[in-house]
Parts: C-alpha cells; sequence; structure tokens
C-alpha cells in the first residue's frame, strides 16, 4: 500500500515580488504497487490560527494559496503522474517560485508600539503556511509543519 513521508516545507530566497518554496519528503510503494500509476499533488495553504486579524472577507477554514503545477509540454497539470517500477521508497523535491502576495495569506500590519507620541510602528501580520501532499490512487495525504515567518512572507 503505498505511503507518504510527513512532507518538509522550505520557504527560500525572495527575488522581485517571487519567493522560492520548496515541498520534499518521500513515497513509499509495496510489491502491490508495482506496475499501478499514482498521482502527486501539492497544495500550499495558509492556516487561520487563533489570534490571526483576519480581514471580513476572508472565509473560516485554511485557504489554498497555491497548486503546484507540472508541465506536459503543451499544458500545466494541478499534478504529476507516476508509475511505480519497483516496491521502495522514493524521494521528491519540487520546488517554485511563488508570488509574495498569495503568501501573505495574513494582510496587512499591527501596532506594536509608538516611537514618539506622533510616530507609531507598525509590522506586519506573521503568516502560517503550509504543504499537503496528496497520492492519489491510494488515496494517501500528509501535512507538513507550519512555518511561521515573522515579519510578513
Amino acid at each position: 500500500m503505498a505511503s507518504l513521508s510527513t512532507p518538509t516545507l522550505t520557504l527560500g530566497a525572495t527575488t522581485g515580488n517571487k519567493r522560492d518554496v520548496t515541498v520534499s519528503g518521500t513515497m513509499s510503494f509495496g510489491a502491490g504497487d508495482v506496475g499501478k500509476t499514482y498521482r502527486l499533488e501539492i497544495k500550499l495553504y495558509g492556516e487561520d490560527k487563533a489570534g490571526d486579524a483576519l480581514p471580513t472577507t476572508d472565509a473560516v477554514g485554511d485557504d489554498v494559496i497555491n497548486t503546484f503545477r507540472w508541465s506536459t509540454g503543451l499544458i500545466f497539470l494541478p499534478f504529476k503522474t507516476l508509475t511505480v517500477a519497483a516496491a521502495g521508497t522514493v524521494s521528491y523535491s519540487e520546488k517554485r517560485a511563488i508570488d509574495v502576495e498569495a503568501l501573505d495569506e495574513d494582510p496587512g500590519k499591527h501596532l506594536v508600539g509608538m516611537a514618539d507620541i506622533n510616530t507609531p510602528v507598525f509590522v506586519p501580520h506573521k503568516d502560517e503556511v503550509y504543504a499537503r501532499t496528496t497520492l492519489s490512487g491510494a488515496p494517501v495525504t500528509a501535512r507538513s509543519a507550519t512555518v511561521v515567518s515573522g515579519v510578513g512572507v
């Protein structure tokens, strides 16, 4: 039976208005999976935490902020197809440049103090992002730990 490890989410360098996002982990397949075809899907979610200053337009619950896509040459699909050649463990690591605005799942700023009586000091809200990988055919889903970006994305 196919299974997934807990994926690892890494927020990398920001260039212009894009930030590198890498999701990696392992898929394990048994002898009964050999010859079967699976779809690997990766989605990024913005996690709504208690205490987040959410805008009134933000629906309750975690929001999908990005779906990784793979090129087939003609079109981009929201999954990667793989056929199991042998039982065992297969590593994956997918990196995408994601718009910083999409990763800013808790937009806005909050007051942290006053520089002087006329100068308020604001910082961006923290953003909590996690990855969810799905291996369909089984189906199997695994969620990464939440990564908190200290002063906005």
